[in-house]
């Protein structure tokens, strides 16, 4: 009887099998129930490649179908199997069949609908925490490539795009001040650093930026009162305190202005012109020796400098 019944397993074994083979040691192939099938897609096509679990109380074989998305397998337990179907681009489909040893089983057809791809519409996208639209997403990549290839005008239309979806939105604020700052289009500029600060009042760049334009105005009070907003050891140009101190020489503001060039020194020990700018507001204010001193430094510092010859100039009228 064992010689028998080895000859059997031996005969299944032997007979052919489409696209997969058969594990040993588990009950689900002990039979002699035959099962074979077709997958295609929904409009007939044959899908080759397609896995076809089979399943018999949680054991069973993984067939792949061939080219014409045929498969079969010989020495199949009867009883309810599980077929699991599942290939790339197509969804999953799961049903079960009785198998029986007895008689020729119905051949399993089955059709596979396409698999389902999220729409980029319905993909949510966050800036900041907040979730904005398709359109405001892809408004915001073309800016940020606009604005890196200095398309000014092209980036502040986008950015505009998606600030009405993230009026308080720092960043975007922030680009567009920079954009219209460098686009020569000062008002603009000026109007979106100034709510970029009242989102954010800790910015610097943001009052730094007021300081500069106000003071480029010629707004002094408006200028001096954004730059004391700003902590010292964070300005790390003399810039703004040049600006500062032109402004208030212009308008007779002598210790105020050299108030000013003293802290441009301090950022820039070497920049000649804070020395002449510091030389002239103490000229005026009649402290001769400390202003021929400075202006020799700028001199000394520039001798073709831009300024060196008026300062030249100014030294011989000092005794």
């Amino acid at each position: 009887m064992r010689a028998k019944r080895l000859g059997i397993i031996l005969g299944f074994l032997s007979a052919p099998v489409l696209g997969g083979g058969v594990a040993l040691g588990q009950d689900w192939h002990l039979g002699r129930g035959r099962l074979e099938g077709t997958i295609t897609s929904t409009k007939g096509e044959p899908i080759a490649g397609a896995v076809v679990a089979l399943r018999y109380a949680g054991a069973g074989p993984d067939l792949k179908t061939d080219k014409k998305g045929r498969w079969a397998i010989l020495g199949l337990t009867g009883g309810s199997w599980n077929v699991d179907v599942s290939a790339p681009g197509f969804q999953s489909k799961k049903i079960s069949v009785t198998v029986s040893e007895l008689s020729r089983n119905q051949p399993v057809i089955l059709s596979l609908e396409p698999e389902v791809k999220q729409e980029a519409s319905q993909t949510e996208v966050q800036v900041g925490g907040k979730t904005i639209s398709k359109e405001a997403a892809e408004a915001i990549e073309k800016a940020n490539a606009a604005a890196k290839a200095k398309n000014y005008a092209e980036a502040e239309e986008n950015y505009l795009k998606a600030l009405k979806e993230l009026p308080d939105n720092p960043s975007l604020l922030s680009n567009l001040a920079l954009n219209y700052y460098f686009d020569n289009t000062p008002e603009q500029a000026l109007g979106f650093a100034r709510k970029l600060a009242a989102v954010d009042p800790e910015n610097t760049d943001a009052w730094l930026m007021i300081a500069e334009l106000e003071l480029q105005k010629g707004n002094l009070e408006a200028g001096r009162e954004a730059l004391a907003k700003v902590p010292e050891e964070r300005i790390t140009s003399p810039e703004p305190y040049m600006n500062l101190g032109i402004l208030c020489l212009n308008k007779k503001k002598l210790a105020e202005a050299e108030e000013a060039f003293t802290k441009a020194i301090a950022k820039n020990p070497d920049l000649a012109e804070a020395y002449f700018y510091r030389g002239l507001a103490r000229y005026q204010a009649k402290r001769t020796a400390e202003a021929k001193a400075d202006l020799q430094k700028s001199v000394e510092l520039a001798p073709a400098g831009k300024d060196a010859e008026t300062a030249k100039e100014i030294l011989k009228t000092i005794k």
